[in-house]
């Protein structure tokens, strides 16, 4: 008898909420995803927080991601903003001053890493976000590019 799949445990950055609401030229990657296998989708109070923002600005899918979080799509870490600071001090002294993520991404990262999360789902290569989500032990999709590899090289 074969194995069950295995569901990926997986954290999703603001921007990847955004491209599952808003059709965007990443909605087909997020799709690809959904379509790939099984997964959990964690979020935080501050990736919510950080998508409310964005929603409000590009649309009014606000309402609906809502629902859907309160109905159990998304799982809600669990970890309050003023824990999630604390979790992540390691992370804001040892690679704040080697990369250009910002506190809430530092903060989301935190949220995962906390969660026990294998992925972490988001398009943030500008700053060194999916870098860092990988030089920290995690599986990102999509996978690296060019720019997220020369973070990689930095913050190693």
């Amino acid at each position: 008898m074969g194995t069950m799949p295995q569901t990926r445990i997986a954290f999703a950055d603001a921007n990847w909420l955004v491209a599952t609401y808003h059709v965007s030229k990443t909605s087909p990657i997020v799709q690809a995803w959904a379509d790939a296998a099984e997964s959990t989708l964690i979020v935080s109070a501050p990736v919510l927080a950080e998508a409310q923002c964005n929603f409000w600005r590009i649309g009014k899918q606000w309402p609906e991601l809502l629902a859907d979080v309160r109905s159990g799509k998304f799982v809600m870490c669990g970890q309050s903003f003023e824990s999630l600071v604390s979790l992540s001090d390691d992370l804001f002294r040892r690679f704040g001053p080697r990369c250009n993520v910002g506190t809430m991404d530092i903060l989301h990262l935190a949220a995962a890493r906390r969660f026990g999360c294998q992925w972490f789902l988001s398009f943030d290569s500008n700053s060194g976000m999916k870098a860092l989500a990988h030089v920290i032990g995690m599986k990102v999709f999509p996978e690296l590019n060019e720019q997220d590899k020369d973070w990689v090289s930095k913050l190693k």
